[in-house]
């Protein structure tokens, strides 16, 4: 490969540098929506289990194996993360902030998503 041009270089370096930015900025937003999202799955995961438990006329009884068949079936699908005290913090995470909507957060994530999407789109056209 032919080397750059000392007139080039300084270019070079430009480019260079602001995909480093564009790429850095991308994977922290990234996580930034990937994290609310799963705070807002784990929020409603939380609302499920409490409301299944507040249909049923033996609310322990049913909140505890409730808790345990969870834990077997999602760990059984998605390997890790559905212990059953990882099912019972949701449900307490849910108790605790059940007033907030959460899920309004997420939704303004998903509009922010869909008008970047937009844009980068329509500069490709």
């Amino acid at each position: 490969m032919e080397s750059l041009s000392e007139g080039t270089t300084a270019g070079y370096q430009q480019i260079h540098d602001g995909i480093i930015h564009l790429v850095d900025s991308a994977r922290t937003e990234t996580v930034r929506s990937v994290n609310a999202l799963m705070t807002a799955t784990y929020w409603e995961i939380g609302r499920r289990i409490v409301e299944f438990e507040q249909g049923g006329e033996a609310k322990a009884a049913y909140g505890a194996q409730l808790i345990d068949r969870l834990s077997q079936d999602l760990n059984r699908r998605y390997k890790r993360g559905f212990s059953k005290q990882n099912l019972r913090q949701m449900r307490v995470f849910y108790l605790y902030f059940q007033y907030i909507e959460i899920h309004q957060t997420v939704s303004g994530e998903f509009k922010q998503l869909e008008n970047w999407q937009t844009l980068s789109a329509e500069s490709l056209n």
